[in-house]
């Protein structure tokens, strides 16, 4: 006996259809009514394609009658498909449900034809072609351009949403090499790179040259001289010497070739009138990079006035002693204006960023203490003695609190060597001139090929924790200058945390540069950094960081996850005015440091106070938990033999003891998990990183 079976006749029901990305769809359904199915129902056709071509339809079978929903993955951006679905028994293909289904917004393709079409001393002129494929509506472009001047480098990005694919790079700096390059967003992402440029800007007017001789050389000619500009671009290609008597209007002028090498130049100006009063003026001029017959002239040199006549013996000894005073006179003048000039310079410049700190801190021991906290416990308190420890340290006007803040500084009175933060290539990496690294627990970066012994110094130091040898770094807020430096020590470290106990503009003053990436990743040497989420909680934010060693080929060992927990709430001066807020960022983002992991950095301004106050808070923290008592003074004295600069007053000292006081006696009997909001609690896997 034959049976015969029927396609079905029955449609499906989609009841959902919506993007999930830029590249998938979800599609949800309900089965048709049984009675439609006419025999044994075997699954679901699902057929998609662009709407807008007609061949390239790709066809997908699911042998699941129980199936109800199915992820379409693999598709174009910001792309509208036709989506069929079907249901077939043995017989054949019932009728479809078609759905239009657009998928979401993408990352443009790079931008073509990055060119440049004029270029300035501060400006350049750039104009690109939109991407070949937009991938979503572009609703602008970023510029970004990277000083690789010799002396330094900045990473400035410059957001610029355009109407046009054309824009004019202002706020330049004369005669710099700058790698320029562009990228076009959407709402949703930012695309690729476009071609970079490698240009330099134009030179620019030079300052006035300086006249530092006038003299009668005969009857009709003068002799002049003059030192070079203080402010050069490039170099000096000409100087201009314009003369005129008092009986005419107009300048005469004289063009003379410089010679780079000199800092002084000198000629004569022949052909004069006696018994005649001069004025003479210098000024010099560079000739452009961009345009070779164009020439940019500085200013002038202040105007000086000489009478030249027919000199007798004693009119030659009189007109020699006037010279000279006049010298004199313009000497010390100009003396008195340079030392004014450069301390008002060397004030704006460079203090805002390399201070001193108010109260320098003293020379440290000599003799580094070979155990680590913990394991000498002299001056150990129980903590059943603490309350009447504490009462007798604020007796007589807190008597106790200050000789115990004076014996730890003069505790650690000697010599500890600082050689290395003292050699000339490594003074601009210290913010602080005088917070500078003890080279016995200094942290030394590897040497990378290509690279002087030099370049392993970085302005931190190895803390001990409680029975943990090297627990901490303690360092300075980073500067542009050791950014690269910087990242590279934390990879080289295996470090997992980094604690930020500072903002980086305080009171208008800057107290640290900002060294992660604002938004999207950063290049810092061989180390990329993107930063992948930043939560903003009350009194800190934590953000989230993959790292990736360039250097490393094999892609699971060259990358790694790394949480900074930035304080926020510290004050500019003094210390915070409750505790318990402090304690809680301590508790919980340093047991967010994984079991194999690397040091904890710690890092404030200079790595002093607030970076101290952190390690020692949480070393405490373990001491009470694993045997009952408290030792501020010795880990006082054991981060000072470590790191320059520690406690500013006896008000940071006594801070500690309030916040064991107020926080880890009051809950050492109910402790409980910490949960961190990025890692929910879970222990972190540490991978082994290859140290490059």
């Amino acid at each position: 006996m034959s049976i015969f079976f029927a396609v079905p006749d029955g449609k499906p029901n989609i009841t959902y259809a919506h993007n999930t990305s830029s590249s998938s769809i979800l599609l949800q359904w309900a089965p048709p009514p049984k009675h439609t199915l006419h025999g044994e129902f075997l699954g679901y056709r699902i057929t998609y394609r662009l709407r807008e071509r007609v061949r390239g339809e790709r066809e997908i079978t699911l042998r699941d009658p129980l199936a109800t929903e199915f992820t379409i993955r693999g598709l174009n951006a910001f792309s509208q498909y036709l989506i069929s679905l079907q249901v077939f028994n043995p017989a054949g293909i019932g009728p479809a449900t078609t759905v239009a289904v657009m998928t979401d917004e993408g990352a443009p393709s790079r931008p073509r034809n990055l060119t440049a079409t004029r270029i300035t001393n501060n400006s350049v002129k750039l104009r690109w072609l939109e991407p070949e494929h937009a991938n979503g509506i572009i609703q602008g472009y970023n510029i970004y351009h990277l000083d690789v001047g010799p002396n330094h480098t900045e990473r400035k990005k410059v957001p610029n949403p355009l109407q046009v694919m054309e824009y004019v790079l202002g706020s330049l700096k004369p005669y710099t090499q700058y790698k320029v390059w562009v990228k076009a967003y959407t709402g949703k992402n930012e695309g690729l790179a476009s071609n970079s440029l490698e240009i330099i800007t134009d030179v620019q007017s030079p300052s006035a040259p300086i006249i530092t001789n006038l003299t009668c050389q005969s009857v009709d000619s003068i002799y002049v001289q003059w030192d070079r500009p203080k402010v050069v671009f490039h170099r000096i290609d000409y100087y201009f010497i314009a003369y005129r008597s008092e009986n005419t209007w107009d300048f005469e002028e004289i063009s003379v070739s410089s010679s780079q090498e000199r800092q002084s130049h000198a000629m004569v100006i022949s052909n004069l009138t006696s018994n005649v009063m001069y004025e003479v003026k210098i000024q010099g001029a560079s000739r452009s990079v961009v345009e070779h017959s164009k020439l940019f002239k500085g200013p002038y040199s202040e105007l000086k006035k000489i009478f030249l006549q027919s000199l007798t013996t004693s009119a030659l000894e009189e007109v020699t002693i006037g010279v000279g005073i006049i010298a004199g006179i313009i000497c010390v003048s100009l003396v008195l204006l340079v030392a004014i000039l450069a301390f008002v310079l060397w004030r704006k410049y460079f203090q805002a960023a390399y201070y001193y700190l108010d109260d320098p801190p003293r020379k440290r021991a000599t003799s580094e203490m070979s155990k680590t906290f913990g394991e000498s416990d002299s001056s150990s308190i129980d903590v059943c003695a603490w309350p009447d420890h504490v009462c007798n340290l604020h007796a007589d006007g807190d008597i106790g609190f200050s000789k115990e803040y004076e014996t730890i500084q003069q505790a650690t009175d000697l010599d500890l060597s600082s050689e290395c933060s003292q050699l000339v290539e490594n003074k601009n990496k210290n913010r602080y001139v005088n917070i500078v690294a003890y080279d016995h627990s200094r942290v030394v970066l590897k040497i990378l090929p290509g690279q002087k012994k030099t370049t392993d110094y970085i302005n931190a130091n190895y803390i001990d924790g409680y029975n943990e040898p090297n627990a901490y770094i303690g360092t300075q807020g980073p500067l542009p200058s050791t950014f690269d430096d910087y990242w590279r020590m934390i990879w080289e470290q295996k470090v997992y945390i980094i604690i930020m106990i500072t903002n980086l503009v305080e009171r208008g003053r800057r107290k640290c540069d900002m060294y992660w990436p604002k938004e999207g990743s950063e290049l810092y040497g061989i180390v990329q950094v993107k930063l992948t989420q930043e939560v903003e909680l009350a009194t800190y934010t934590i953000r989230t960081f993959v790292i990736r060693n360039l250097k490393v080929k094999k892609k699971t060992s060259a990358e790694r996850t790394v949480y900074q927990y930035h304080y926020t709430n510290w004050p500019d001066h003094g210390v915070p005015e409750h505790p318990l807020p402090v304690l809680s960022f301590i508790r919980k983002s340093a047991s967010a440091n994984p079991p194999g992991g690397g040091p904890i950095i710690v890092h404030c301004r200079y790595g002093g106070t607030e970076a101290a106050t952190f390690c020692c808070l949480s070393t405490l923290q373990k001491q009470v938990e694993f045997e009952n008592c408290i030792d501020i003074y010795m880990f006082s004295k054991l981060y000072h033999m470590r790191r320059p600069g520690i406690w500013q007053s006896k008000d940071d000292y006594c801070f500690l003891f309030r916040a064991v006081e107020k926080g880890l006696l009051e809950n050492f009997e109910a402790k409980a998990p910490f949960n961190n909001p990025i890692t929910n609690g879970h222990v972190l896997p540490v991978k082994e990183d290859p140290i490059i």
